[in-house]
């Protein structure tokens, strides 16, 4: 997976990058265990902007944290990962190669949870291959969404044939 997707003059952003993630390591090390991470869309796929897809993923960041889950909270790194990248142009690949890699082969993130419309997002479909081939749990909310729309509809209309259905 890794090198794999961007041309040579990438390569300079290998050292800032790692450095950047050597940080978080650093900081994910710090956090009580067992730490997961939210997996969503940010520069490609989601809502269609940067803007609207850092708000929902940092809203359900601030979410868990209040509820005292340890979250990687990647979105902290995004000024920084801009700032390296500034140059770059096509898809951010050495933020999956240089960024996102080393944190997760590091082993310090329990666990991965893929958001509603993960699958749109090339970043997040990356995590999710990779995820799996580290043997790093994944889960997947949309599920658990639906399951929760599932009960809340059986609840109000228990007789229903439709409820029965969903089943």
């Amino acid at each position: 997976m890794e090198g794999q997707r961007f041309p040579e003059n990438s390569s300079q952003y290998k050292i800032p990058l790692s450095q950047l993630s050597n940080k978080a390591i650093v900081e994910i090390s710090k956090m009580k265990t067992p730490i997961i991470q939210f997996c969503s869309p940010i520069s490609t796929g989601g809502f269609g902007n940067t803007d609207d897809n850092l708000e929902y993923l940092c809203s359900l960041i601030q979410s868990a944290e209040r509820r005292g889950l340890s979250v990687f909270n990647q979105v902290s790194y995004e000024e920084q990962l801009n700032q390296i990248l500034k140059n770059h142009h096509g898809y951010d690949y050495p933020i999956l190669d240089f960024f996102y890699n080393p944190i997760l082969t590091s082993r310090k993130i329990s666990g991965l949870i893929f958001l509603p419309l993960w699958e749109t997002s090339i970043g997040s479909q990356w995590e999710h291959e990779f995820a799996i081939s580290l043997g790093i749990p994944v889960f997947h909310i949309e599920h658990l969404l639906f399951g929760e729309i599932q009960t809340f509809y059986k609840k109000l209309s228990p007789e229903s044939t439709i409820s029965k259905n969903l089943s």
